[in-house]
């Protein structure tokens, strides 16, 4: 199997980067990493004009480079077969509409029949050989939208695209009583819990974390959430919200304790980010799924 059918990154050499090494040119364009590169250097994964040549070779103004990302190896993990919801697929990277109780990648509790297991049969069906790379990760029971990497580079660009806050995420949670703030920010440092290492808490000496909140809707005894994350950390929402007082409501890990809903009431509603390939911002957006639909109908 291989990857073959993937688009090749494209790259036009400018007037301004006539005369440098294509090593820097394959740098300062795709932010490449040394790693990368050297794994470029051995599939002979870049052509300039249609010819392999040496990375330290100068290039020349209107010189065609071509990249074909190399071919990954073998996934650890075992297909399995896996009913996915998706929302977008490219060369270079997918984004799946998760359902609660699904988990994101085996764990020594999970081991099997999760999304990235599905995701390596989905590929192979397809005659891809990937591993599944998640840029980030949801809950096993928070629903909603997550984006996975189909190669290295694009898993790269994607991560350091989060360290400059250019990767958004917004949620909707619902919480019993009034909110009373349309709007404002959560500021609060977060770490592990000293005597439940399983959960997470704000501690001073903790992590920055930062989400951005907005009422979405006034409920009878209830308010429905849509909250930004400006940093991941996590359990982030669920521990800001229960900070405050207002745990997610069925979210039994943090005190939101509720035979209304199976599982915490949040859900990843909207996704905005870069793309590594064309540099532009794609955005997707999940609507809530029924069992949270119902919960708001029950506070009507």
């Amino acid at each position: 199997m291989n990857n073959a059918e993937a688009a090749p990154f494209l790259h036009t050499v400018k007037k301004e980067e006539e005369g440098k090494m294509l090593r820097q040119v394959l740098q300062q364009r795709f932010r490449f990493s040394r790693r990368l590169l050297r794994r470029l250097r051995e599939s002979q994964g870049v052509t300039v004009n249609g010819r392999v040549v040496y990375f330290t070779s100068r290039v020349t103004e209107g010189d065609a480079i071509q990249v074909i990302m190399p071919q990954d190896p073998e996934p650890a993990i075992p297909p399995q077969e896996l009913s996915l919801r998706i929302v977008f697929e490219d060369d270079d990277l997918i984004v799946l509409d998760k359902e609660p109780g699904q988990v994101v990648h085996p764990t020594k509790d999970y081991r099997d029949y999760t999304l990235a297991n599905g995701l390596v049969y989905h590929w192979r069906q397809r005659g891809e050989q990937r591993q599944a790379r998640p840029v980030t990760r949801l809950d096993k029971d928070t629903s909603g939208l997550i984006v996975f990497a189909k190669h290295a580079y694009a898993h790269a660009f994607l991560a350091k695209e989060m360290g400059k806050r250019r990767y958004r995420r917004q949620y909707l949670a619902m919480v019993r009583g009034e909110w009373l703030q349309e709007e404002g920010v959560i500021d609060a440092p977060i770490d592990r819990s000293p005597e439940e290492p399983h959960k997470r808490m704000v501690r001073e000496d903790g992590v920055e974390a930062i989400t951005h909140f907005q009422v979405e809707r006034r409920l009878k005894g209830a308010t429905l959430l849509r909250l930004e994350l400006e940093t991941g950390r996590t359990h982030q929402i669920r521990v800001h919200l229960s900070h405050r007082g207002f745990p997610i409501i069925g979210d039994t890990l943090y005190g939101g304790q509720d035979a209304t809903i199976a599982r915490q009431a949040l859900h990843a509603a909207r996704l905005c980010l870069f793309h590594p390939r064309d540099r532009r911002e794609h955005e997707w957006k999940s609507l809530m799924p029924e069992d949270m639909e119902r919960l708001v109908q029950s506070f009507l």
